[in-house]
């Protein structure tokens, strides 16, 4: 054998151990890509499950804002109201019930004062 048989000999094994090497190489690659592959579709089925959740929290969450802001409009109309029935309240009884309270406060004076008068025109008579 000479040494040219003995090189290519070599040659060949060595290139034989690179093709093994590369073909389990090619295998692991091979398996790794076909777990990302598995690992993707798990993902992508979780994200699509969490955002048909979100978007059902979401529109939960736009039917509760309209509820809400309904019963704000609501509450101000009776906010409204109810100061229109206060002022109306004051001025047609307090107002007045003030004005006789008051028309009474002053004749119990006047009575006073008189029967003042009256008992010392009475005392020194």
């Amino acid at each position: 054998m000479t040494a040219w048989e003995l090189v290519t000999v070599l040659v060949a094994i060595a290139a034989l151990g690179v093709v093994i090497a590369l073909s389990h190489l090619v295998i692991k690659l091979r398996q790794t890509i076909e777990d990302l592959t598995e690992l993707t579709t798990k993902i992508q089925n979780t994200v699509e499950l969490a955002a048909g959740r979100l978007e059902e929290q979401a529109h939960g969450i736009e039917r509760e804002y309209h509820r809400v802001d309904g019963l704000i409009d609501t509450a101000e109309k009776i906010t409204s109201r109810a100061n229109f029935v206060s002022g109306l309240t004051y001025s047609i009884f307090t107002k007045p019930i003030t004005q006789v309270a008051s028309m009474l406060k002053g004749g119990i004076r006047l009575a006073k004062v008189l029967a003042l008068r009256l008992f010392r025109s009475q005392i020194k008579t």
